[in-house]
């Protein structure tokens, strides 16, 4: 599979709550296609309720059914930890050293 040269950016907000994450799954929606990278920055994401979780999860059931990557990038240890916790962290692609290392 040829993935696109440029990847796609999300930023994911500093909170991924029952409201935000309404708006990351919309982003997520738009910007997952075939043969695309999308790299979730959450450089500044400090907390992810375990409610919202499931929309990690989705976005990863979407990019393979489109045949698309989605990375993570700039992960904080206590999201690291949520991420394994959750069953999730091992299933997104490594795409450089910048992004999650398990």
């Amino acid at each position: 599979m040829n993935y696109t040269d440029q990847p796609v950016t999300i930023r994911v907000p500093k909170r991924v709550d029952v409201y935000t994450a309404q708006f990351l799954m919309a982003d997520l929606n738009q910007k997952i296609r075939k043969g695309t990278t999308v790299v979730l920055d959450m450089t500044h994401t400090h907390h992810v309720d375990m409610d919202s979780i499931n929309v990690f999860t989705i976005g990863l059931l979407q990019s393979r059914k489109r045949k698309a990557r989605l990375t993570l990038r700039g992960v904080q240890p206590q999201i690291r930890s949520i991420l394994r916790i959750a069953g999730i962290l091992g299933q997104f692609r490594r795409k450089s050293t910048e992004q999650i290392m398990d």
